[in-house]
């Protein structure tokens, strides 16, 4: 996931319109577009209230998943050979609020007690 893409998750999750995000951090609206369709990248001081305002940090927002995978060792996912769902498990913190998350594990849970 690009910066683009983390950016517009985040601030759906937030429930912020480019408007609102845009007012929050000191930018014009058309500013968080750019932002968002990758045209121009944020200077780290925008980054850094970009970041507190969503909830997250600098890291995750400049970090994409592919360099992530990367990074690590073949054994350290239980996932590899299906990039896919390498890439949902790597996101699950930053794609899904802590009531979905809860949801998730409840699932996880059903289905590892009828093995």
């Amino acid at each position: 996931m690009d910066f683009g893409e983390k950016l517009i998750n985040l601030r759906k999750k937030n429930r912020l319109t480019q408007k609102e995000l845009a007012k929050k951090i000191g930018v014009t609206p058309s500013t968080i577009s750019k932002y968002e369709n990758a045209t121009h990248k944020p200077p780290i001081f925008i980054l850094a209230k970009l970041a507190e305002t969503l909830g997250t940090t600098t890291e995750f927002l400049l970090d994409d998943v592919a360099g992530l995978r990367e990074k690590n060792s073949v054994n350290a996912f239980p996932l590899i050979g299906n990039p896919e769902l390498e890439k949902w498990y790597l996101e699950l913190p930053y794609s899904f609020s802590e009531k979905e998350l809860q949801l998730l594990k409840d699932i996880s849970n059903v289905i590892e007690s009828q093995k």
